[in-house]
């Protein structure tokens, strides 16, 4: 409460009256209206309207009429700040399937596009995203490299017919890289095809004999210190050297807690990724907190990590990876494609703290302890650049 001492002007002259003011009385009156409207008029990032906002009455009280319009075109926002999300938003059904979006969850900016003509109609699945490209397959068979943003297109020879469940794939750089290679992994077939860009078709690796037939990858592979890591459905992690895949190929068995261990209730999906220089291995379940692993084959340790520091994890389907947390209130947190049940905003999603052991989301105060009140979105894939 604000306190006033008055002094008798008569008895002492020269005595100044002191004012006691509050805290938020000084961050109130302290600026003019129209410099805080100009402050607010240049935050994009929702993180920092919501701190803006969070300062005091006055601040809270200060909106903006008219909110800049989306850029039109979407790669002036895929910097290295927070990534953009890439979703296929035809139905599965849908005979052509010509339609995608672009989203940037902070920045709260809707890209609806369509796939230049050179793409096929017809079924579509993305694989995996890198470096702002994405490996897309067209009818399983006949897959592409395609940019999003600029819809730059790279072609690739037909692939090789799969039995059984699809192939685990990814690319080794960005696809302007004369050393580019396109890795595919059959666990049913025991082989592994490679392709390097602007040849005519893919080599296969026959593994027969090393590579157990139910070997089914589980998660994307990641390059890690020069190596290839690959996690299957039973928690076993291969690793191989692409340039001599034949005399490299290991499988680490029992290295990752079974699932009695560290029980995932009915698990999402998992992934592996490179953190300041180390190997994590990511488990989502739809009851409880995410589980990550430090992974130390050397020593052949799994070791719980309770802190990812000033990283933040983003996982999906077809791209994980830790990123540096720029915008404020986003580090020791994980990203992945949840948002509530029955919204249709596309910025309802959640996101898990490690410092709460909670999820959490940017636009309301709801927290809660899994994300049963949250749905996966299959077909969202984070666009790494």
């Amino acid at each position: 409460m604000s306190k006033n001492n008055h002094q008798d002007p008569g008895n002492h002259q020269g005595k100044k009256r002191r004012v006691i003011i509050k805290e938020e009385d000084l961050w109130g009156r302290g600026l003019p209206t129209e410099l805080l409207e100009l402050i607010l008029s240049k935050l994009i990032f929702v993180v920092d309207i919501n701190n803006f906002h969070s300062v005091c009455k006055t601040w809270r009280s200060i909106t903006i009429s008219v909110s800049p319009p989306p850029p039109r075109q979407p790669l002036p926002y895929a910097d290295s700040s927070y990534p953009l999300l890439f979703e296929i938003t035809d139905d599965r059904r849908h005979p052509h399937r010509r339609k995608y979006r672009l989203l940037h969850p902070l920045y709260k900016y809707t890209w609806n596009m369509e796939f230049p003509q050179q793409v096929r109609d017809g079924p579509k699945e993305i694989y995996f995203s890198k470096y702002g490209w994405s490996l897309l397959f067209q009818f399983y068979r006949d897959p592409i490299l395609f940019n999003p943003l600029t819809q730059e297109i790279k072609e690739l020879p037909t692939m090789p017919v799969f039995p059984g469940f699809p192939p685990c794939m990814f690319f080794t750089c960005p696809p302007s890289h004369p050393d580019c290679l396109v890795v595919a992994i059959s666990g049913r077939n025991s082989s592994i095809y490679v392709h390097k860009l602007g040849e005519d078709d893919w080599k296969k690796h026959d593994l027969k004999g090393k590579m157990d037939p139910s070997f089914k990858p589980d998660c994307h592979p990641i390059l890690y210190q020069g190596l290839c890591y690959c996690l299957d459905h039973h928690r076993n992690l291969a690793v191989f050297d692409i340039q001599d895949i034949e005399n490299t190929w290991i499988v680490h068995k029992n290295l990752i807690p079974s699932q009695r261990e560290a029980p995932l209730y009915f698990h999402i999906f998992r992934a592996l990724v490179e953190h300041n220089g180390q190997l994590l291995a990511v488990f989502i379940g739809l009851k409880g907190g995410p589980y990550v692993f430090e992974l130390d084959l050397k020593r052949q340790l799994c070791v719980p990590m309770e802190s990812l520091g000033n990283n933040a994890l983003f996982i999906s389907d077809n791209a994980s990876f830790s990123q540096r947390a720029v915008v404020s209130g986003t580090g020791n947190k994980i990203f992945f494609p949840l948002e509530l049940k029955n919204k249709t905003d596309h910025y309802s999603f959640r996101f898990y703290s490690l410092a709460t052991g909670k999820y959490h989301s940017f636009f309301d105060n709801l927290s809660s302890d899994d994300f049963s009140d949250a749905e996966y979105v299959v077909e969202r894939f984070w666009l790494p650049m």
